[in-house]
């Protein structure tokens, strides 16, 4: 749970149809009261209410109560995870096992099935934070990588741009590189700079004949006339 001292911020999403069907030790005030041991609690009852809260407020969790996973509660779901991603512990009773899969998909949700008694939730919150934050390192790690592949990819372009200005291999990157610092940009800001000044060039020219790939920068075999924009360059630079 929270650390000593961390106050934490519950939203409790009791779907109606969970509501409608009391069961000992799975009542809402209860889930509530535990939860109100370690911080602040807020409960609605509409996904419309859900959404308009998070919007305003910052939730550490959401425990998502329903009979019925159904599309609307996952498309709530997966709209926070994307704009506000937080601890979420959904209970549900019946799923579709092909919506289910998809949901957990990205590791930072923990599922309880059919019943969730308050004397397990202490620990299935602990637990869904463990998982949660050990997913998001995950992801931030896969993310970082992307980012990385992505630098390489757009300094291969733009080096094959600069060198058929004249230049060998090491030479364009030395400019590259120095354009970049004079700029106040990364290398892989400063080559999508170089690739988008001559990618538009080569639209006004063919657009019929210039050769893309999916992010609309050229590569090789691709028709690319000689460009200007590093002409300072000769210069002795």
């Amino acid at each position: 749970m929270a650390e000593q001292g961390v106050v934490m911020r519950s939203l409790i999403f009791c779907d109606q149809s969970f509501a409608a069907v009391p069961v000992a030790d799975c009542d809402l005030v209860q889930y509530q009261t535990c939860l109100a041991a370690f911080g602040h609690v807020t409960v609605l009852t509409s996904v419309s209410q859900v959404e308009q809260q998070l919007h305003q407020q910052t939730f550490d969790t959401l425990l998502v109560l329903t009979e019925t996973l159904h599309s609307q509660i996952q498309g709530l779901i997966q709209r926070t995870l994307t704009s506000k991603p937080m601890v979420i512990v959904v209970n549900a009773k019946t799923w579709q096992q092909a919506a289910l899969t998809d949901l957990l998909d990205c590791g930072r949700i923990t599922f309880i099935p059919d019943m969730l008694t308050v004397n397990r939730l202490t620990s299935v919150i602990s637990l869904a934070q463990a998982r949660f934050n050990a997913a998001s390192k995950t992801l931030a790690e896969f993310k970082k990588l992307d980012d990385e592949i992505r630098s390489i990819k757009l300094l291969s372009q733009a080096k094959l741009i600069v060198m058929q200005q004249g230049f060998d291999e090491a030479k364009a990157h030395h400019i590259i590189q120095q354009q970049a610092m004079q700029k106040g940009l990364s290398v892989a800001q400063m080559s999508a700079q170089i690739i988008a000044v001559v990618s538009k060039q080569n639209t006004s020219l063919a657009v019929d004949t210039l050769a893309v790939n999916n992010d609309g920068a050229p590569h090789f075999g691709a028709i690319i006339p000689k460009a200007d924009i590093l002409s300072s360059q000769h210069k002795g630079c």
